[in-house]
């Protein structure tokens, strides 16, 4: 006859077994499959000769020794791997592998992968698929769905979904399946270019979705599409700011939700619009759309720029001198003209000795003695710039722009010089200064705050440009903590200074950055810690709620509708509690028009409308106005543009 177990330790079995039963549970689905992905590490495959292992940290790689020219099959054995993947259940899988493309991009992203599994032949183009384009493919943060091609970028470690996105479509999720009694199975790949170094391949079910952490640690995949966050509903985080806090153009289509001023990225620069040297075919299709975007959004439209080393027409230094000078007012001339509403201008940008004057030097275009050269105070070239500028661009604030100059004692001393030769002329409304990552990660705050103090006493505004913030030195897969403590570190200490009425940043959409690691917004929508932290700051220092995600606005205030407006539009807010309200139109000379609401209101959403005239039922005239909505103690305003 057997014991009887003590009824405490039965339990503690019970417990035990139900604790692996949940375990397994939670790995499979309903029917009992398996649910995790089978993950191998590349460099325990059988490896040719041309194959090197490396390592870096905790991550062992493979990577081709040479380069190879061949595009349909790898040749021979030398650059293969060889895998023996164990696999737990039947079923067909998906193909993702875990890689990181080197410096070279484009010239580092290229591997083959075998068509299905088993030993294939070397030379058989039929039994391979040539994956390349790896460069712009990806995806590298941990919330990432892995499925379409992505766009995680070079030097970052990434995982790619190479069956969805480079396997013929109609085969995609069929191409490798593992049938009953053949859980083990042969699958090779062939390295191609020496800057392509790969960590991991894994099969995950072609059922089921995969994030990057599911990959990354092994979990079970999803057996639905995770949900993207809704878009971002606005308003701009600075309205209601006497700053503005604007950004580069990126290809979303709520720009205007996030930010209240735009500057173009590349369309502004003379070598993006003039092609040849045929004035009439310049192409001015890309800065014509962020213009009119501006205009439409009621957006500060600041463009960038016009004289710069860099990025020029790569005619114009063959020419003599005083045919450069033509095309250089030529250029300024149209620009202006072309552009009538444009708020400001970057005129010369980094002109700094050894930063990218258009000297000739460094590959940069050589037009600096078409302007005057150094001449007598060491800066006539910038001087004729802006004397140029002024004459065909009057409308608009013209802008000196430059890196690393607050973060650098000698700098700022240089970049004042020009400032004031400018000044005493008349010729300058604003002081740009660059704030890329690469300046201000490791400047001192202290050495940035007095380098302000010593621009503000110019008298000038100054505005912060092409502000980007991310990893040290941009390396690495992209560090949320590291992030938020460089924007908690920098930003108040820009955005707090009187004498700075603007900040624009470089980019926040992911993969839209030419500093890869420094997004703010992940391409799903889904805010990064900095930028949740970013909005809560600029909310705190203005008064006005940026409707933070998971912290709805008390008091929101929309873009009319239509915008602009001929004979009638429409006036939306939301209220969040009962509260007294008041929503004015006035003229931009602060003239009040006509007040719509004047009354307490219950918490709801609110449209009212507005037939164009004012308080004495006038028709008034075309132009800029604006409405302004007092909730308790909050204040938003917006601007529409009345055409009769």
């Amino acid at each position: 006859m057997k014991p009887e177990l003590p009824f405490s330790r039965g339990l503690l079995i019970f417990a035990g077994l139900f604790f692996i039963v949940f375990v397994v549970m939670a790995a499979n689905g309903a029917d009992g499959s398996d649910h995790t992905p089978v993950v191998f590490e590349a460099e325990s495959g059988t490896a040719g000769s041309g194959i090197s292992i490396g390592q870096e940290g905790n991550i062992g790689y493979i990577t081709a020794k040479t380069n190879f020219t061949g595009q349909s099959s790898p040749g021979d054995s030398t650059r293969l791997i060889t895998c023996e993947i164990i696999f737990r259940d039947t079923g067909y899988y998906q193909l993702f592998v875990r890689m990181r493309v080197g410096a070279g991009a484009y010239d580092d992203d290229s591997f083959f992968a075998a068509r299905g599994f088993g030993k294939k032949g070397l030379s058989e183009g039929s039994d391979w698929v040539f994956i390349n384009g790896l460069a712009s493919a990806g995806f590298s943060s941990s919330s990432d769905l892995v499925e379409e091609m992505g766009v995680a970028g070079s030097q970052v470690w990434k995982w790619v979904n190479i069956s969805l996105n480079f396997f013929p479509a109609a085969s995609a999720k069929t191409t490798f399946y593992v049938g009953a009694g053949n859980l083990i199975q042969t699958f090779q790949i062939a390295t191609r270019e020496d800057g392509l170094a790969i960590d991991k391949l894994a099969f995950g079910k072609a059922d089921l979705f995969y994030t990057v952490e599911t990959l990354d640690k092994g979990l079970p995949g999803l057996t639905t599409r995770p949900e993207t966050p809704e878009p971002y509903p606005g308003p701009p985080l600075a309205q209601g700011s006497a700053k503005f806090l604007g950004n580069v153009m990126a290809s979303d289509k709520i720009f205007a939700n996030y930010w209240n001023q735009i500057t173009p990225g590349n369309e502004g620069k003379w070598g993006s619009v003039a092609g040849t040297s045929d004035s009439a075919r310049w192409n001015w299709a890309g800065l014509d759309n962020i213009y009119n975007y501006a205009k439409q959004h009621q957006l500060i439209f600041k463009n960038h720029t016009l004289i710069w080393g860099s990025q020029q027409p790569s005619w114009i230094s063959s020419l003599d001198s005083a045919t450069q000078l033509k095309y250089i007012e030529t250029w300024i001339r149209m620009v202006g003209k072309r552009y009538p509403e444009m708020d400001m201008i970057d005129v010369v940008n980094e002109p700094l000795v050894n930063h990218n004057p258009p000297d000739g030097g460094n590959n940069r275009a050589n037009y600096k003695k078409a302007l005057g050269g150094n001449g007598t105070t060491g800066w006539d070239w910038v001087i004729k710039s802006f004397e140029l500028a002024r004459k065909y661009i009057p409308q608009a604030k013209l802008l000196l722009n430059d890196y690393g100059i607050i973060n650098d004692n000698s700098a700022t001393t240089t970049y004042l010089t020009i400032i004031n030769l400018l000044k005493a002329r008349g010729l300058i409304d604003g002081i740009g200064v660059q704030g890329h990552r690469f300046e201000l990660e490791n400047a001192s705050t202290t050495t940035l705050k007095n380098n302000l103090d010593r621009l503000a006493a110019s008298g000038l505004p100054v505005y912060i440009s092409e502000m980007d913030l991310g990893n040290l030195r941009d390396e690495g897969t992209p560090d949320d903590n590291q992030q938020l403590q460089l924007y908690q570190k920098i930003f108040p200490v820009l955005w707090d200074h009187p004498a700075v009425k603007g900040i624009t940043l470089w980019g926040y959409r992911e993969g839209e950055m030419w500093q890869p690691t420094c997004y703010l917004v992940l391409k799903n929508g889904a805010w990064r810690p900095a930028m949740t932290w970013l909005a809560d700051y600029v909310y705190r220092a203005t008064g006005i709620d940026a409707g933070i995600p998971g912290n709805p606005p008390a008091v929101s205030l929309e873009q009319n509708y239509p915008n602009p407006v001929s004979t009638a539009t429409e006036i939306r807010f939301t209220l969040s509690q009962p509260q007294k309200v008041t929503l004015t139109i006035f003229d931009n000379l602060g003239r009040e028009v006509i007040t719509l609401v004047d009354e307490t209101l219950n918490s709801g959403h609110y449209s009212i409308p507005w037939i164009v005239r004012n308080h004495s039922d006038r028709k008034i005239e075309s132009g800029i106005y604006y409405y302004r909505l007092t909730a308790g103690s909050t204040l938003l305003s917006r601007k529409m543009l009345v055409l009769k």
